[in-house]
This record gives C-alpha cells, sequence and structure tokens, in this order.
C-alpha cells in the first residue's frame, strides 16, 4: 500500500515537472485585479452555497422560520393586551 502511494505521488511529480519544463510563453497581458475576481466568484459561490445549506439544514431538522415568526408575532400581541412582556 505504501509502496503504491510513493509511486503514484512520484508519477505525480513527474507529470508536473514535464508540465512545467514545456511552458509556452502567453504574450498576453493579464490585469492584476483579475486575479482578484477569481476570489470574488470564489467568495459568492461559497456564500451561496452556505445560504442553500443553511436553508436545507432548517427544512430537513423541521425548524421553520415562519412559524417562529409567527408564534414571536402572537406573544407581542398578548403583551401589548396585557402591558407586561413575557
Amino acid at each position: 500500500m505504501l509502496k503504491r502511494s510513493v509511486m503514484f505521488f512520484l508519477g505525480l511529480l513527474q507529470i508536473a515537472v514535464l508540465l512545467a519544463a514545456v511552458v509556452k510563453p502567453a504574450h498576453a497581458y493579464v490585469d492584476p485585479g483579475s486575479g482578484l475576481l477569481v476570489f470574488q466568484v470564489g467568495g459568492s459561490m461559497l456564500a451561496g452555497a452556505l445560504f442553500v445549506l443553511r436553508t436545507k439544514i432548517r427544512k430537513l431538522f423541521g425548524r421553520n422560520s415562519t412559524a417562529k415568526a409567527d408564534a414571536d408575532l402572537k406573544d407581542y400581541d398578548q403583551s401589548a393586551e396585557t402591558g407586561t412582556r413575557a
């Protein structure tokens, strides 16, 4: 198992060295701000994924945000009638 892993790693290293050795010149200009665009896209994708996962997890565990909001509103209405806070 260890021998197989070492051979796989050495094969990947050999491919990486080969690819680095045959790099062709680009003859193009890349604006320094272009790299930040990659980070912006990645951050947006991460934020979107976290939002979707949060809503899926809430649905999975049966937490419904509208039910909680309705309960809070009901408590507020009762406290407004009696003049006391719950």
